[in-house]
């Protein structure tokens, strides 16, 4: 807004004159205004004081000596004031009427041959001056509604509850020029403690816990009403020792949420500020407080139960991740049980039977050729569980390698075309990157055997800038649900699972007709290898594998 009046030079030399003039009958024409003020709306002493600063009476000593400009801010003063007593716009400009109106009838005498110009200077000067009160009613509208939208921002922007008291309470202190502020939240003993402040030092009042009932913000969140504390000198409150020094009155308001605790409003804390000075909250300001206070609470909550999901999934994950490697270590420990015990046994009945066959009749030894068979199809069934439960070319060869057989196996067992190429800077990877990217390939060649009726599976992997990359597509007949983590997809489930606790991706594209793809991302930092990639090249033959 102009730091001047809306008023051409003209009409403010006339309204000198006319406020020259009319200093005999002010007095008179103010409580001629007064009475009718009270008659018509009944306002209480602080519109009434808000609405007479406007008139030109009071602007008299002022105009005397032609400062407008104090004249203007006094008007935005007031005008912000009035409409925090939510005295509506129309009573102010019926105010400005009834006070002209009153000033008529003793301008004649003073100006009997420029009456009409007197009476329009003035009629400028009541609208100017509604102008200036109307713009002072929308800025502090439009300071009360920023202020809601940075709490909104607030809770939609913070990372935890910390974060959002923090941002509340800056936000609250702010908007009311508060010299002070703070944030109590109620634990499960029914006690306050400070969870934020802002004007204090940091630790000041963390230690206090305050029953409710003792002290300002006790008894707030006891009766869940807002008060006013007019002189912290009259309070034996446990936090007084740290706001004395720096606050004189306290505004308190409740944090409530309702439907808690059988329906009724539930008190989980209390908003306070502090004022350097007294200051009593005019309607406007308490209905503000109240609001911010109100959404805050709801912020609170809502980010306390946010906060206790993230620390639930994050147990959940850290109790998937034990789990997985707790699996890791039984497939291991059953494939070392099974290649010892198992395979050994059936080594040695293989061996015995070799031995009973030439000392047996024509007639055993068809039986026992026919056992033989049976044992050597069992030490080969033997052979493949101990591969998937814990290859041994994963643990000496390495990742490549074991992609390698994988794709192998498929095209020896379903005639699945698969082509394996793998760029030459990936090396060897962190023993559990290379466990969690092998039983991704694992599980994906088997949805492949089993379910997508594909002619041929690509299988790509590269490193770069700190990623490995790795990509299973196949030509098949897709999937109804592309994202692939919801229904009963556990196999695509487990694989988020175990990319996930690499700080990884996956990702999961289908087209019904067209094949599915594959994609995973998982960082590794730099250096965690264990053997060049071109010499596990050489031992596997290659960075590109086809197999038909």
């Amino acid at each position: 807004m102009s730091p001047m009046l809306p008023l051409k030079e003209t009409a403010r030399v006339r309204i000198v004159e006319l406020a020259r003039a009319l200093k005999p009958h002010l007095a008179a024409i103010t409580a001629a205004w007064r009475a009718k003020m009270f008659e018509e709306f009944q306002l209480d002493g602080r519109a009434m004081a808000g609405l007479e600063r406007l008139h030109v009476g009071t602007g008299f000593a002022l105009f005397c000596q032609s400062d407008f400009n104090t004249f203007f801010e006094n008007l935005c003063y007031f005008g912000t004031r009035l409409s925090k007593l939510k005295v509506d716009t129309r009573t102010v400009a019926r105010s400005l009427e009834l006070y002209q109106g009153f000033c008529e009838p003793y301008l004649a005498d003073y100006f009997p041959g420029e009456l009409a110009e007197t009476i329009a200077a003035l009629e400028m000067f009541a609208s100017a001056t509604f102008v200036t009160v109307s713009g002072a009613y929308f800025d502090a509208q439009h300071n009360e509604s920023a202020a809601m939208l940075a709490v909104l921002d607030a809770e939609l922007s913070a990372s935890s509850v910390s974060t959002l008291l923090d941002q509340v309470l800056r936000i609250t202190t702010a908007t009311f020029g508060a010299a002070v502020g703070l944030i109590l939240l109620r634990d499960d003993t029914d006690h306050l403690h400070v969870h934020a402040s802002a004007g204090l030092d940091s630790s000041s009042g963390e230690d206090v816990a305050i029953p409710l009932g003792r002290g300002f913000t006790g008894r707030i969140a006891q009766t869940g009403e807002p008060d006013i504390l007019a002189d912290l000198e009259q309070s034996d409150g446990m936090l007084n020792a740290a706001l004395r020094p720096v606050a004189q009155t306290l505004w308190g308001m409740p944090l409530k949420i309702l439907g808690k605790s059988g329906g009724a409003d539930y008190v989980i804390g209390v908003l306070a500020i502090g004022f350097e000075k007294a200051y009593v909250w005019l309607p406007s300001e308490c209905e503000l407080l109240r609001a911010i206070a109100d959404r805050s609470a709801l912020a609170i909550e809502r980010a306390r139960i946010t906060e206790a999901l993230r620390e639930r999934e994050s147990r959940i994950a850290e109790l998937s991740g034990h789990l997985l490697r707790v699996q890791e270590e039984e497939r291991k420990r059953i494939s070392r049980e099974l290649h010892d015990e198992t395979g050994q046994g059936l080594m040695v009945i293989r061996l015995y039977l070799g031995m009973l066959e030439s000392a047996a009749g024509h007639r055993a030894r068809g039986k026992i050729r026919e056992t033989l068979g049976v044992v050597d199809r069992t030490i080969e069934g033997i052979r493949r569980i101990i591969g998937r439960l814990s290859p041994l070319v994963l643990q000496e060869l390495g990742l490549v390698a074991a992609i390698r057989k994988e794709a192998k196996d498929l095209a020896k067992n379903t005639g699945v075309k698969a082509r394996v190429a793998v760029s030459d800077d990936v090396g060897r990877l962190p023993p559990e990157c290379e466990a969690a990217l092998y039983r991704v390939v694992q599980e994906a060649l088997h949805n492949v055997a089993k379910h997508a009726q594909a002619k041929s599976v690509n299988i790509q992997m590269s490193r770069e800038d700190g990623l490995v990359r790795l990509s299973i597509e196949d030509d098949g007949q897709g999937m109804s649900k592309p994202a692939g983590f919801s229904g009963r997809s556990f196999g695509l489930a487990g694989m988020r699972e175990r990319i996930g606790m690499l700080r990884g991706s996956v990702k999961v594209t289908s087209v019904k007709g067209k094949g599915t793809r594959i994609e995973v991302l998982v960082p590794v930092a730099k250096g965690e290898e264990c053997w060049p990639a071109r010499a596990m090249a050489a031992v596997v033959g290659g960075s590109e594998h086809k197999v038909q």
